[in-house]
């Protein structure tokens, strides 16, 4: 199995933890917002580093990255991605973010859109805010969640892909066997459902464009009806 390399950095008044594998476009991928969480919850993922080049932080408050007293939220932690691409020399990268690792990649796609190829979310939180702004994100998001996901929810799924619109949603069958149970399970996909999401990130990634569609264009007569009813009436 491919072996990542792990190395820690200065960013600003922080370090940052990352480990790198493979080679190819550059893939960043980003860890969720559970306390024992690092960069190694990518590791049944390690094999895309076949034909990407893979960029994994511990982001701030995690791992073997700074642990400041308050963890840093999803507007500072996008800076720090940011900081640390530059420092790998990293122009432009498809981003991959699972859980608030998602919200984290959004933040990030929003604020520096030329550094972004393209978006994959995987069982992703975002900030209410962001759905605001998310319609200018303009590039090709996947967006999986599972069927049963019982900590961001389904939903959640519906709601980013009509508020990004160049977007796709994977919905993926149930995970947890017992959700009153193993109801976490279903929100891990990265590790409990690694071969599928893997599939799913590959052929997406080989062309996102085509793999998305804006949402149905209005037929021409009903464009003319639109056009007419904004059209202002003649006071004169």
């Amino acid at each position: 199995m491919l072996q990542a390399t792990e190395r820690i950095l200065d960013i600003g008044e922080f370090r940052m933890n990352c480990a790198t594998a493979g080679k190819g476009k550059s893939l960043l991928m980003l860890h969720g917002s559970d306390h024992r969480e690092d960069w190694k919850v990518w590791e049944p993922l390690l094999p895309l580093g076949d034909t990407f080049s893979l960029v994994i932080p511990d982001l701030i408050g995690y791992g073997k990255s700074s642990i400041p007293e308050e963890t840093p939220d999803h507007i500072l932690q996008a800076g720090a991605v940011r900081d640390l691409l530059d420092r790998l020399s990293v122009e432009k990268a498809a981003v991959v973010g699972t859980g608030w690792g998602g919200q984290v990649a959004l933040e990030f796609a929003l604020k520096w859109p030329a550094m972004v190829e393209a978006v994959v979310l995987i069982s992703s939180s975002y900030d209410k805010e962001q759905l605001q702004r998310l319609r200018k994100l303009r590039k090709p998001t996947l967006i999986v969640y599972a069927e049963d996901d019982m900590v961001t929810q389904l939903k959640a799924g519906y709601l980013l892909r009509d508020a990004i619109g160049t977007s796709r949603l994977e919905v993926l069958e149930p995970v947890a066997s017992d959700p009153a149970h193993d109801f976490t399970i279903s929100h891990k996909l990265q590790k409990f459902r690694a071969a599928q999401v893997m599939q799913l990130v590959r052929l997406f990634l080989s062309n996102p464009e085509a793999m998305v569609a804006e949402p149905p264009q209005l037929e021409e007569e009903l464009k003319g009806l639109a056009m007419k009813k904004q059209e202002p009436e003649d006071e004169s």
